[in-house]
C-alpha cells in the first residue's frame, strides 16, 4: 500500500482524532510507529489505512429513547485542543423521525446517499454476526475523500455504541420532536471549546463548562438551529 499511495496509521483505542500518523515513505512509517503506544500495539494492533484528502466525515446513525427512534446524517467539524492537536469538535445533525431506512429514503445527495447506505450495510452485518447485540444508539463514522492517486473513497471508518461527541445533539433533537409532535425533523449542533469556560452563546444548553483534570479548560454545547 505504501509504495503507490500514503498511509494513514491509528491507535485501535485512541478518541477523538488523536493517537493518528500519516507516512509516505518507510523513513515516516518507522517515525510514527515509534510514536505509537507499544504496549497497547500488542494487545490490540494498530489500524493502517489509505489516506485521504481533501475529507469529509460524516455521522450517520439512529438512536431509540423510551419507543421513539431517530436517524440522521450530519458532519463533524474539527477544532485545536489545549495541547494544540486537531481533534473532534462537534457535530451539526440532521434528524428524522424512524429508521435509517426512512433516512435513505429521502434523495439525499450522491456522495452522502452512499455513506448512508454503506452504513446500513455495516449495521446489518453487524446485526446478523450479532444477534443478541443491544444497542439504543447506533452511530457510524463515514469518510469520504480523494486518494493520492485522484481516486474518490467511501467508507465506514468505525462504528459508536455508547454515549459519544454527538450525542447531546441527539438529546436535543428528541426535546424537540416530542415538542411537536406533527414536525417529521430538526436540525441540532453539538460544539465542544477548549481553553474557555462559559463560551456558550445566548440560547444553547450546556452541559459542560469547566476545567476538566485531562483535557483542561473546556465548554460543550448544544443549540437547535432549525
Amino acid at each position: 500500500m505504501l509504495g503507490r499511495t500514503a498511509i494513514r496509521l491509528k491507535e485501535v483505542e485512541a478518541t477523538a482524532g488523536l493517537g493518528q500518523f500519516v507516512a509516505t515513505s518507510v523513513k515516516e512509517l518507522d517515525e510514527a510507529m515509534a510514536q505509537l503506544d507499544e504496549p497497547a500495539i500488542s494487545k490490540h494492533g494498530v489500524v493502517i489505512e489509505e489516506n485521504l484528502d481533501d475529507v469529509v466525515t460524516y455521522s450517520v446513525g439512529t438512536t431509540r429513547l423510551f419507543g421513539e427512534a431517530i436517524s440522521y446524517w450530519g458532519t463533524q467539524r474539527l477544532t485545536t485542543n489545549n495541547s494544540g492537536a486537531t481533534v473532534y469538535g462537534g457535530s451539526t445533525l440532521h434528524v428524522v423521525r424512524g429508521s435509517l431506512e426512512r433516512l435513505a429514503s429521502l434523495g439525499l445527495a450522491d456522495e452522502l446517499q452512499q455513506g448512508i447506505d454503506k452504513a446500513i450495510a455495516y449495521d446489518a452485518i453487524v446485526s446478523r454476526i450479532y444477534p443478541d447485540l443491544l444497542a439504543s444508539r447506533r452511530n457510524y463514522d463515514v469518510a469520504a475523500g480523494v486518494t493520492s492517486y485522484g481516486e474518490c473513497r467511501i467508507g465506514v471508518l468505525e462504528q459508536s455504541w455508547r454515549a459519544g461527541g454527538a450525542s447531546g445533539a441527539e438529546i436535543a433533537a428528541f426535546e424537540a420532536l416530542a415538542r411537536d409532535p406533527g414536525r417529521s425533523a430538526v436540525t441540532c449542533m453539538s460544539m465542544e471549546i477548549y481553553g474557555e469556560v462559559d463560551a456558550a452563546p445566548n440560547g444553547s444548553i450546556i452541559y459542560y463548562s469547566g476545567v476538566d483534570p485531562v483535557a483542561g479548560p473546556m465548554t460543550k454545547y448544544v443549540m437547535e438551529l432549525e
